[in-house]
């Protein structure tokens, strides 16, 4: 770490979690009252949708009302975010893309914005691996039923991130990764679907 304690990327030196990105917990509602408000209704991710590094698209996600929509607006992800369970029992990453972006982060989630030189990809392999999972596990506090995490102590995790060409080709092979760990999943959701049909059939004459 250089006198200024930043990152240089380059150089892969160490730094804070802080200084390298924009770390920050999600708007905190209560579901149960804002479903009763009138106002627009939001898409918002919760703790479980998050996992299998990926965040569950905008589509699935279950929606809250706004009386006041524009106060969510600094609570919404982006491409490329971070997101980490901040309350509950189990620690879990998510890399956000295009598919949830725009949606907000609850209370329970905290939302770490890469910025500068720093590869979103390679800054989530980082974090989720082996080598830091426990180090963020020890930052955690609370019962062992309900633990919690915050932005503010996140942002001082030590870390240090490998030279920035080293990241883009850490950040290729966490997205390639991510997206043929979904297209198994999808494939092997549409054979078990077919699969039920085909035996529906066999036994009522009916796919319904």
């Amino acid at each position: 770490m250089d006198q200024q304690g930043k990152l240089d990327v380059a150089g892969g030196r160490a730094t804070r979690l802080g200084d390298v990105a924009s770390v920050f917990a999600g708007i905190g509602v209560s579901r149960e009252d804002t479903l009763e408000r009138s106002g627009e209704k939001l898409p918002m991710i919760g703790v479980r949708d998050i996992g299998d590094d990926t965040v569950a698209p905008v589509t699935l996600l279950d929606t809250v009302g706004f009386a006041r929509p524009e106060k969510a607006d600094a609570y919404r992800v982006q491409n490329g975010d971070i997101v980490v369970t901040g309350r509950g029992t189990a620690l879990k990453f998510g890399l956000v893309s295009s598919e949830t972006e725009g949606a907000v982060a609850s209370g329970n989630v905290i939302v770490i914005r890469p910025r500068g030189d720093v590869v979103p990809g390679a800054l989530y392999a980082v974090l989720s691996s082996d080598a830091y999972r426990p180090k963020i596990e020890l930052l955690r506090r609370g019962s062992t039923t309900l633990l919690s995490l915050s932005a503010k102590d996140l942002a001082k995790l030590e870390l240090q991130l490998p030279p920035l060409e080293e990241q883009r080709r850490i950040a290729a092979l966490v997205i390639e990764a991510r997206d043929a760990y979904r297209s198994a999943i999808d494939a092997a959701e549409i054979r078990r679907n077919l699969a039920r049909q085909l035996i529906m059939q066999r036994l009522f004459g009916s796919s319904n």
